[in-house]
């Protein structure tokens, strides 16, 4: 299965490269995000705060900024 990592929704999977390439194609929804390779967590800034991106997450860039939900 192909994934449009141009679209503006995504459902996070356990495969981090997916995430980062999906996110790096709405680089205008969120201000930055930190990988942590210890504890292998992911957190994007945007303009509603910080949060921590888990598998099984919805990301929603449709409005102009990054909407998650678990």
């Amino acid at each position: 299965m192909s994934i449009d990592f141009t679209a503006d929704t995504y459902i996070v999977t356990d495969q981090l490269a997916d995430t980062l390439v999906w996110l790096s194609h709405h680089q205008d929804c969120f201000d930055s995000f930190s990988h942590d390779t210890f504890t292998q967590e992911l957190v994007v800034y945007h303009a509603n705060g910080a949060d921590i991106i888990r598998r099984g997450n919805y990301l929603n860039t449709r409005y102009g900024m990054l909407i998650t939900s678990g």
